[in-house]
This record gives C-alpha cells, structure tokens and sequence, in this order.
C-alpha cells in the first residue's frame, strides 16, 4: 500500500547551512534534527532527504565526498537511534565548471526527478507526503509532485505555506499530537488507488478502468459546457489560446495545440491560432536557466498574449508555481482561462474563470481523464462547426 512520507532538505533543515557543506568536519546538526528525525521514524514514516549539491558541479567537492558527509549523518543519527531511509542528491547545475555535472538535470530541485525515485524506491503516496525545507525550492518542489510544503524559517506570504522555525517544529506539525492541525497520519489513512498490491494485471486494468470511470463521473459538466462555450467565443472572435501544463499535462497541452489547429479543421471553415507554452524546448529552457522554471509560461505569454485571448492550463495538482504564475498574469491582462486540475485542484481550480475539475487522487487517472476533457472539447468544437448531415458522414 502506497504510505506518506516526508521529503527533507539536508542543508538548513537538517545540518547547519555553511555553504556548499563538502566535508565531515563541517558537518553541524541543527538542534532538535536528531530527534525529529527519530519521532518521524516511531510514527513510521518513510524519511527521504532530497538535497541539492551545486558544489559538486561547481568544482568545490565530489560526489565522494558527499556521500560520506551523508555517512557520517547517519552515523550520528543511528547513535540516537534514528535513520534516513533513502539520501537522494542531485550533483548538476547548468553553470557548472566540471563537464561531467555542467547541465540542467531533472533531479535538481525544485523539478520532481529525487521526490519520483524516492516513490518508486519507498512505494511512496506523493501527494499525502510532506516537503520541508528552509529554500523556495522545496516549496517548489512540493508543489511539482502535488505534495504539502512546510518552509522552515520567516513566515512566506503564501497562505498555503506553513512557516516553522525548526525541523522539531515541522515534526510536531506534521505528527499532530499537540495540535489543532490535521496530521498526516489521519490524512494518509484516506483511501486511494491502488489501495494495495495487486498480483495480476487484469484485476489492476479492471479497477483502473473503474477509477477512470469515476473520476470522469466527477467533472462538473456545466463547467465542461462553460470551457466550450470560450472556446469557440474565442474563435468566433479570432483571439489565440494558449495551452500549457508540466510533465504529462505538457503532453496534454501539446496534443491540444494539434487537435485545436488541424482536427477541428476537418469539415469546418475553422482556422484557429492555437499555441502550447510546453512544446518549445529551446524556449523553454532558456527561460528556465535564465529567469527560473516558474516563468516560463508567464514570460512567453508576456511576448504573445493579448487581452481577449485564452489561456488553458493542466495541471494534476493545480500547484506548480509556473502554473499559478501564468493564471494570475492572464487574469491581469484580462485574458479567460480555463483549468483542468485534479486532487484539491490547488490555486489553479480557483484562479481560473472556468474549472474543470477531475476528482481523483491518482496521477495517471487524473491525465486520463483531462485527455478524455481535452479530447470531447475539441470535438465538440468541431462537430458543433458542421451540420448533421456532415457530422454523420465524418469520422471523428
């Protein structure tokens, strides 16, 4: 059965943060680390760090080296009686000096590679685990794989974020035993899918199926007609529409472009201007290495939209800050948006003029469904373009 678990950065949430901490002898745990650490293990929950080391790349310390500054961590912590269960470090940055970890990496937080290896290694539940860390990153990161940030240090001006002063703090919160706040345990005992371990791939295919099923059951369809109804405003006025989304929902968003521009052209007098933000790796990481991974929706809109236009955005979590990023620039520029989230929904279900919302908590269920929304609306558009006699001789 898939667990929560807690995601920890290493520097200034476990050990003191020195800058580019690369040898044992600048190793300094921060008080109470050991024993948060401890209590998360008691309440057995999986205890994963995720930790950058620009150092590496950078020339400063190898990957030696931080390998046994994590041994020595643990040394310290089994003398308490406490453990990490997996140490997960990313040696890349694009400005580095040595070769070899001189580029942009997956893994680098705040992109979810470290938080997805530690889910597939621990049987993980990302989105009822927990992400604590002293950086934006780790907010970041929390939000890329839809899980709950705790920021360690000055409270953030995100409502969303709750602020501690320490690791000890952030245990406390996440355990609940003297607390108000919902803990994760009674979180994490919420079913989901899978719920446990199937041994055949036809009882999981014929559960999966059902889940779909469900999840598609939960779309409000009124919001559904609302999504098309600006859809097809929007070409009857020949204003652009903008689609964009992380991960699979780039995908999503990239065979939104191909449906809206040629699909729905067949049979129709419609030629649409359609863009996906997610499919121009040029642009997009070029934005990225340069501004930062959160702008770069929000900076190509900057270049392209114009009020009246349409922007649609994918999004499981509803979370991932270049998402929010891009909503509230659109809705400042008096753009409509359209968005396609799962889970809570996250900011993007409220930020959006039209939600269409998809009531699930696994993510592959989630993308399934908003491929099937994606699909029907452009449908819709098109056969709502034809007569019935042309619709029923097209195949679709």
């Amino acid at each position: 059965m898939s667990r929560a678990g807690v995601l920890l950065d290493r520097d200034g949430t476990i050990i003191v943060d020195t800058g580019y901490v690369g040898s044992v002898d600048r190793v300094e745990l921060l008080p109470g680390a050991v024993e948060a650490i401890a209590a998360l293990n008691a309440a057995d929950i999986p205890v994963v760090v995720v930790t950058n080391q620009s150092g590496v790349a950078r020339g400063l310390y190898g990957v030696h080296d931080v390998q046994r500054v994590h041994a020595h961590i643990d040394e310290v912590l089994a003398a308490a009686g406490a453990r990490v269960d997996m140490w997960l470090f990313c040696p890349y940055h694009p400005d580095g000096t040595v070769p070899e970890y001189a580029r942009v990496s997956a893994d680098r937080k705040p992109a979810p590679g470290m938080a997805l290896a530690a889910a597939q290694a621990l049987d993980l539940n990302l989105a009822a685990s927990w992400v604590v860390g002293d950086s934006p990153v780790d907010v970041g990161l929390a939000r890329a794989i839809g899980a709950r940030p705790i920021f360690i240090g000055c409270a953030t001006t995100d409502p969303q974020v709750r602020s501690v002063p320490d690791l000890a703090a952030a245990v406390q919160l996440i355990l609940g035993p003297e607390s108000d706040e919902p803990s994760l345990l009674d979180e994490s005992a919420a079913m989901r899918f899978p719920a446990a371990r199937y041994e055949s791939a036809d009882l999981f295919a014929q559960d999966y199926t059902a889940e779909i099923g469900r999840a598609m059951a939960s779309v409000d369809l009124g919001e559904v007609e609302r999504a098309a109804k600006t859809l097809n405003a929007a070409y009857d006025r020949d204003a652009a529409v903008f689609a964009c989304g992380n991960g699979g929902s780039a995908s999503i968003a990239n065979h939104l472009m191909c449906d809206h521009v040629k699909g729905v052209r067949v049979g129709t007098d419609l030629h649409t201007r359609v863009t996906s933000l997610s499919s121009n790796m040029e642009i997009l990481s070029a934005i990225a290495n340069d501004i930062g991974y959160e702008a770069v929706f929000e900076f190509q809109l900057q270049s392209l939209a114009r009020p009246g236009d349409v922007l649609v955005v994918v999004s499981s979590s509803g979370r991932s800050p270049n998402i929010v990023r891009a909503l509230e620039w659109a809705a400042a520029h008096e753009m409509h948006t359209i968005a396609l989230t799962g889970f809570e929904g996250g900011p993007a279900r409220t930020l959006a003029n039209v939600s269409v919302h998809v009531d699930c908590t696994n993510y592959g269920v989630v993308e399934d469904a908003h491929q099937a929304c994606m699909h029907l609306l452009a449908q819709y558009v098109r056969q709502s373009r034809m007569s019935s006699s042309m619709v029923a001789a097209q195949v679709f």
